[in-house]
């Protein structure tokens, strides 16, 4: 499983104006574009969102559904 990254947003955390949390959310989201996918797909692993071979876990898809489904039905936004 490959995804490359053809664009990448620059978000400042020190720009003018905002709240720490702010600053916090951008600083981690700007560590996240510097992840290669192996390190990314890690911490999905580790936080229980995907497998290790890449499929979707349990908690978050539809019993007989695609995974790129289940996300956006009615089901999963209930639970």
């Amino acid at each position: 499983m490959s995804i490359e990254r053809k664009w990448k947003f620059v978000l400042d955390p020190e720009a003018p104006g905002l709240d720490e949390d702010t600053r916090v959310r951008r600083r981690v989201l700007a560590r996240m574009q510097q992840m290669s996918h192996a390190e990314f797909h890690q911490i999905l692993v580790h936080a229980g969102i995907y497998n290790t071979d890449g499929t979707v876990a349990e908690p978050y898809t539809v019993p007989g559904s695609d995974y790129r489904e289940s996300a956006t039905t009615d089901e999963s936004l209930d639970s």
